[in-house]
């Protein structure tokens, strides 16, 4: 979500919750193969954190109902096959690609959705806080609800599979800050402030050791200090 000249753009809706929903399309297909179920069955297993996650987005971006409807029509959360060259696309081609993988194709299925659930908690962590920078709010509220959904969905893949809400906003400042906030960028200046404010609050939430859910559970912990 780059601009341009000295002020922030209107971006589309459209636009904005696209953004949203195409890396939490790509974690549910990555996070399927981890846990080796259908995508059927992994909506079906996460269901409390995916409708959590599309409250947030909707109120985060003030969306209509016509933009949240936008999510099915992608088909993400509907049962579908995801083929190996999916996998490798929402892991950056991080991993080379080959379509007889041999021996160790279950291996290497495994390592390309890993690194697809990584690439895309760091999209998505941005796509949040690119909504909401763009949208306002009370930053420090908003930072809250972006770690709380961060903290549930970062956790898919199955036992020792998982990253905690540390790790990924690690993933994320370092990926995506500083070429939004270089001098030579071409972000506004109130778009900068904004990112530079939600990045704090948000280091603040990892260090104070993530929110606490609905059920008094803290999401995306896993016991090592931040």
């Amino acid at each position: 979500m780059a601009e341009q000249g000295s002020v922030v753009p209107v971006a589309s809706e459209t636009t904005l919750v696209r953004e949203v929903f195409g890396p939490l399309g790509g974690l549910v297909e990555c996070g399927a193969a981890l846990e080796s179920v259908s995508v059927g069955g992994f909506v079906a297993r996460h269901r409390r954190e995916l409708d959590r996650v599309l409250d947030v987005v909707r109120r985060l971006g003030s969306f209509h109902a016509d933009s949240m409807e936008i999510m099915d029509g992608l088909g993400y959360l509907r049962e579908h096959d995801v083929p190996p060259v999916t996998l490798l696309m929402w892991s950056g081609c991080i991993e080379e690609y080959t379509p007889d993988p041999g021996p160790g194709g279950p291996e290497a299925v495994r390592r390309t959705a890993r690194m697809g659930a990584d690439l895309q908690l760091a999209h998505l962590l941005q796509a949040l806080v690119g909504v909401a920078a763009l949208r306002g709010g009370d930053t420090q509220a908003r930072a809250r609800e972006i770690a709380e959904v961060i903290g549930a969905v970062c956790t898919w893949g199955g036992p020792g599979r998982g990253r905690s809400l540390h790790e990924v906003f690690l993933m994320w400042r370092v990926a995506f800050l500083p070429g939004l906030l270089m001098p030579s960028s071409g972000s506004a200046e109130p778009f900068k402030r904004r990112l530079r404010e939600y990045a704090h609050a948000l280091e603040g939430i990892v260090e104070q050791g993530g929110v606490t859910g609905p059920r008094g559970e803290t999401p995306g912990r896993r016991g090592e200090p931040v």
